[in-house]
């Protein structure tokens, strides 16, 4: 078995809640249909410029399946900010089919639930923040009790990775194994610490993107009735984005603000012990998300190799190639057909095998493409000792189209 990896569902589903209990799946925009039936069945369902995220409505009015075994592979935001941008495009999209949960439009009660889960998840981040803002207001004014209120407040914003946790534990499965990629990746228990971490660092951010793309949707549904499918693609999203510490800060502004106000308040109420620590430590978890966020999403390359070593180091390498270069020079000659020996003997007496190899050949021609990167030989000389040594592996009695 393997174990999936990663922050988005949408992108490791192997299982879905609907069609395991429902018999009917949800659409995510990639899959196999017939696309005439596709058309007849949509034909005048969908009201034209309209519907920004089309996916749900299409699945809810065709009826779709999870197919497990058929591995699509599809792009992910690289940064914070290009991830936000697309976040807030599909909180417009889930508003803006709110009109499809009446009854005349044909959609059954479990469509309408999917509809209506993807608004309250929307909601998550706002509903947390203002909770949180209330129980502090609360505990200034009126020294009420907070604690539990600002821990369920908490564990809704992590409850996936906390369930995530708990299926590790209880149904922990012997040789699992881990899915090797090409880059580093968060996994197990690791991965579920990091993602609760982000979750709750980044709280003030996701509640101001909910909160613009929910008044921003609704006011133009209902008022200036423009702009309904304004959005950017991912690709041009990565294009625009900005990788600078400042632009995070920038467009982390939220996170600035109430991690400053809960600061003040951190000065401004020196007495109360449990709320201090509480205020001082979300107060620098948000006003270093910026940075947090900003350090994921640069792309850090390594140094090479070969800066890390000194001048001598690198002189003295190049003296070896050259050495290693000359033995290839002398014998890639007419005397030898152009070819490299297979052994060369310089202890006792000088003595040169008069037989090659293909192995040697191939070091011959790497050798001459080498020299050249190096600098070693011009352009035209390994042009020449190309055309030498292909001219005589032309020649060569072979079998089976390969040497004998």
């Amino acid at each position: 078995m393997q174990e999936a990896v990663g922050v988005d569902p949408y992108a490791n589903a192997i299982s879905d809640t609907y069609h395991d209990n429902f018999g009917e799946g949800i659409y995510t925009g990639k899959g196999i249909y017939d696309l005439k039936a596709f058309n007849l069945c949509l034909k005048g369902k969908i009201k034209e410029n309209t519907v920004l995220s089309h996916d749900l409505l299409e699945g809810s009015f065709l009826r779709c399946g999870l197919v497990s075994d058929i591995m699509l592979l599809d792009g992910y935001p690289k940064s914070y900010n290009s991830y936000l941008t697309r976040l807030m495009r599909w909180i417009r999209g889930d508003y803006q089919i709110l009109g499809y949960l009446s009854s005349k439009l044909g959609l059954n009660k479990l469509s309408k639930y999917k509809i209506l889960d993807n608004i309250r998840r929307s909601l998550i981040e706002i509903m947390a923040i203002l909770s949180i803002v209330i129980l502090i207001s609360l505990k200034i004014f009126f020294n009420s009790k907070i604690a539990l209120g600002i821990s369920v407040m908490l564990i809704s914003v992590v409850i996936s990775s906390i369930l995530e946790l708990f299926s590790y534990i209880i149904f922990r499965k012997e040789n699992i194994k881990r899915q090797k990629t090409f880059t580093k990746t968060a996994e197990g228990l690791k991965g579920s610490f990091y993602r609760a971490f982000i979750n709750i660092v980044t709280l003030p951010t996701k509640a101001y993107i909910s909160l613009d793309a929910i008044v921003r949707t609704i006011y133009r549904m209902t008022v200036s009735r423009e702009h309904l499918l304004e959005w950017v693609t991912s690709e041009e999203a990565e294009r625009q984005d900005k990788t600078s510490i400042c632009s995070s800060y920038k467009r982390m502004f939220p996170n600035v603000i109430l991690g400053l106000v809960f600061l003040g308040l951190n000065i401004l109420m020196p007495h109360n012990i449990g709320l201090n620590i509480f205020l001082f430590v979300m107060s620098a978890l948000f006003l270093t998300a910026p940075i947090i966020m900003w350090d994921i999403s640069i792309t850090h390359t390594k140094q090479k190799k070969i800066d890390k070593l000194t001048k001598e180091e690198k002189d003295y390498i190049r003296n070896v190639a050259e050495k290693t270069f000359a033995y290839f020079a002398e014998y890639l000659s007419d005397e030898n057909s152009y070819l490299p020996p297979d052994n060369y003997q310089e202890s006792r007496r000088e003595k040169v095998t008069p037989r090659t190899s293909s192995t040697n050949i191939g070091l011959g021609i790497l050798s001459v493409i080498s020299a050249y990167d190096l600098k070693f030989i011009t352009l035209e000389q390994v042009i020449i000792k190309l055309e030498n040594i292909l001219g005589t592996i032309q020649k060569l009695e072979k079998w089976n189209r390969t040497f004998v």
